[in-house]
């Protein structure tokens, strides 16, 4: 084999490669079911890729004991692959439950894959300043950042008039989940296209 050869079959690797990672993100875009996430953004600012929002959703932190807890599994530990259960609605999905094997889901829920970021068995209750038991799991979706263009970022973070963010994401039947858009104030914002 030609040295011109294995140049040629390296860079059609390469091709197939970065085409399989973006047909991946468009079959979840496109076959995915629309749910609406709550979030808690900040902006930082990548000096390779421009501005983006860090997303922080409300079912990024479960809380695993008393009235407000979810159902489910109990144990974790960090790096868990976990499937939460969630409850669409327009004003916001729900976490229902979170489990470690996909099955536990029941019909009517969609399931959206997740990672332990991290467990916790205490948590600080700011009104009695005081250490209390109350399990909780920081999850990682792969949905945490948004990038914008440069100079927009601000407007995500701080939305004008004290508005408010919500994310549009589909998640598909393998439990993935990708951004479809940006909502502020229930309208969208930020539409992701494919170029």
């Amino acid at each position: 084999m030609t040295l011109w050869m294995k140049i040629a079959l390296l860079a059609l690797a390469q091709i197939a490669a970065l085409s399989a990672m973006i047909a991946d993100k468009q079959w979840t875009l496109n076959t995915g079911t629309p749910v609406v996430l709550q979030t808690e953004p900040v902006d930082p600012r990548s000096l390779f890729m421009g501005d983006y929002a860090r997303l922080n959703y409300q079912i990024s932190r479960l809380r695993l004991d008393g009235e407000a807890g979810v159902g489910g599994d109990k144990e974790f530990k960090r790096h868990d692959t976990v499937w939460v259960a969630i409850r669409p609605d327009p004003a916001g999905a729900q976490a229902v439950s979170v489990h470690h094997q996909r099955g536990a889901i029941g019909p009517g829920l969609l399931a959206l894959k997740g990672e332990v970021q991290s467990f916790s068995e205490f948590e600080w209750d700011r009104a009695t300043s005081k250490s209390v038991k109350q399990r909780t799991l920081s999850l990682r979706y792969g949905i945490e950042q948004y990038y914008v263009q440069e100079g927009t970022g601000g407007q995500v973070e701080r939305p004008p008039d004290g508005g408010k963010v919500s994310i549009l994401v589909a998640i598909d039947a393998r439990g993935k989940a990708g951004i479809l858009a940006v909502l502020l104030d229930g309208r969208e914002r930020y539409r992701e296209t494919l170029f």
